[in-house]
């Protein structure tokens, strides 16, 4: 059985990559930033009991606290997803919540996995297109948007512009190109692998406190379609999505897969308009007469052409339709604002 350490546990994405990682028999040791995290995540999934353990890591950007647990057991592969979010409202400076925890937390813990995991055989980092491009109409007019595009804004340009977003895309990219600083100055004995998904959607099955109320990003863009906060459809965030459970399938493919070794790759890459999501939630009984109208404006979107044939080959994909995506997303956002 592989035992795999999985960073940031307690999180949207990373609880469907344990399911996953469990599914294919993976022993997987999460790491969580508060113990409360931790007893959360067992209260809610006790199916997970036998296969998976928790560590607390109070501080991702702390080398000495990633030396602690490489040095405590031994790991065949790591899941790192442990990164700063774009919706935590205290990440407001760009230095601090985003460039330096990108950067330092990738760096910290590459370096720990050198010096004290002498058998770790790969690291699969949840990454982000937004590594690659913010979306905007003119990047998005620029081309393809391939596995070597970059995001064309430098620090001192998100700096200026004191805007989350932005200050989000940046230390995305910012976080990346450290990881492959380190690998072309260090040459590991593990292999390291970029995933960059664009937008996440899929039903949250991560621990939400109050409900509704602690919704992530990407769900709560889901729910402002069906709670009356929208009379019209508005304007399309980011022109493309993955379901989260295909790229936790992803995650764990990757692993192992020679193909994918070593490089940054766009995953997924179906197009979407928050129209398009709002027509297949109309599909779902239970959301009659709560879906905003359409609206001129989300028909003028840009669409992203992203290029993502390479990992979608050899990584074997198939991905979920929309409607299934949307429904069983729908369906728990439901089920939560019951609680």
């Amino acid at each position: 059985m592989p035992s795999t350490l999985l960073t940031g546990a307690n999180s949207f994405v990373a609880a469907h990559i344990i399911n996953a990682l469990v599914d294919a028999r993976h022993y997987v040791t999460g790491t969580v930033r508060r113990a409360e995290a931790g007893d959360e995540i067992r209260a809610l999934h006790p199916e997970w009991k036998k296969h998976l353990d928790i560590v607390v890591v109070e501080d991702i950007t702390s080398e000495a606290s990633w030396d602690t647990v490489f040095k405590g057991a031994h790991f065949d592969h790591v899941v790192h997803v442990a990164a700063p979010l774009l919706d935590n409202p205290k990440n407001t400076d760009y230095d601090r919540d985003f460039l330096k925890p990108s950067v330092e937390g990738n760096l910290a813990l590459l370096r720990s996995a050198q010096n004290y995991a002498p058998n770790l055989k790969s690291i699969v980092v949840t990454g982000s297109i937004n590594a690659s491009t913010s979306g905007s109409p003119e990047e998005l007019s620029a081309g393809p948007i391939t596995d070597s595009t970059w995001l064309p804004i430098t620090p001192d340009q998100a700096r200026a512009k004191k805007n989350a977003y932005i200050s989000y895309c940046s230390g995305k990219k910012e976080g990346e190109l450290a990881i492959w600083e380190f690998v072309k100055a260090n040459s590991p004995k593990f292999t390291v692998t970029v995933l960059l998904p664009a937008i996440i959607f899929g039903p949250p099955m991560e621990p939400l406190k109050g409900g509704v109320k602690g919704l992530h990003f990407s769900s709560n863009l889901v729910y402002s379609l069906i709670n009356g906060s929208n009379k019209t459809v508005p304007a399309t965030a980011f022109p493309s999505y993955i379901d989260a459970r295909d790229l936790a399938d992803a995650h764990v493919r990757a692993l192992t897969e020679a193909k994918v070794a070593n490089k940054r790759i766009n995953i997924g890459g179906q197009g979407m308009t928050f129209t398009a999501l709002t027509n297949s939630l109309a599909k779902i009984p239970e959301l009659k007469d709560r879906l905003p109208i359409e609206s001129g404006e989300d028909k003028a979107v840009t669409p992203a052409n992203i290029v993502a044939d390479e990992a979608n080959e050899a990584l074997h994909m198939t991905f979920r339709s929309m409607d299934e995506t949307m429904a069983d997303t729908a369906r728990r956002i439901l089920e939560l604002e019951k609680q």
